[in-house]
């Protein structure tokens, strides 16, 4: 998919996430696509760029998770970026641009950060939204990773991912086998797109296209300019 400003998830499920939570939020203005895993945004571009649209997209917005926060996902992300001759981000949260290419930024989830080392991935995001919507199967589902050990797992990102599944199983008798990126819309709505959770994410979204257009570089600097 191709746009003026696109916004190219990791996989379907953050690809799902943000789509659905900008038709839940009326955010406009945004094409959505995947990479199909945080080692695919580089082919995925090159793909992009074959389509006479392209030509006409001015900002590009990736998002990724941040996993155990070691630098390996974004400096992947800035590897792939190099490979292709993009333009390549210092840091998250901020544009980069290049001539005759759009201008480029990630976005690294969960956003903003969350416990101390802000680690994690999308379903660490989503786990306080699911934990305030279904607390007694919270509660459960807390007891039985604490039995079955799962809070022993050395990476925070693999027991959340664990934990959001158990979540939307419990919330869903109908179909307990849903997968994650079906359960943000239609008889598998199970996950509240409205929780104050993602309103960093959703104001992103909303100003991408103003930021990624203006000559600020910093998300940070550029909402402070703007006083949003």
């Amino acid at each position: 998919m191709v746009g003026p400003y696109v916004v190219i998830g990791e996989g379907d499920r953050d690809e799902a996430f943000l789509r659905h939570l900008c038709v839940r939020r009326t955010i406009t203005g945004l094409v959505f696509d995947f990479a199909g895993g945080n080692g695919g945004f580089g082919q995925r571009l090159l793909a992009m760029s074959t389509d006479p649209k392209f030509q006409s997209c001015k900002a590009i917005l990736i998002v990724t998770d941040t996993d155990e926060l070691d630098d390996g996902c974004f400096g992947l992300i800035r590897d792939q970026l190099k490979e292709i001759d993009f333009p390549i981000p210092t840091r998250p949260l901020e544009i980069a641009s290049k001539q005759n290419r759009p201008s480029i930024a990630v976005l690294m989830l969960p956003h903003p950060p969350q416990g101390p080392d802000g680690s994690g991935c999308l379903e660490t995001l989503l786990i306080p939204a699911m934990e305030a919507a279904y607390p007694m199967q919270a509660h459960c589902v807390n007891e039985m990773m604490r039995c079955a050990g799962i809070t022993a797992w050395n990476r925070r990102d693999e027991r959340d991912k664990f934990k959001i599944r158990c979540l939307t199983s419990s919330a869903l008798p109908h179909n307990p086998m849903c997968g994650l990126h079906l359960c943000f819309s239609g008889d598998n709505h199970v996950i509240p797109l409205d929780s104050n959770v993602f309103n960093e994410v959703a104001l992103m979204l909303e100003h991408f296209a103003a930021w990624s257009g203006s000559n600020i570089k910093s998300w940070a600097d550029w909402r402070t300019a703007n006083n949003i």
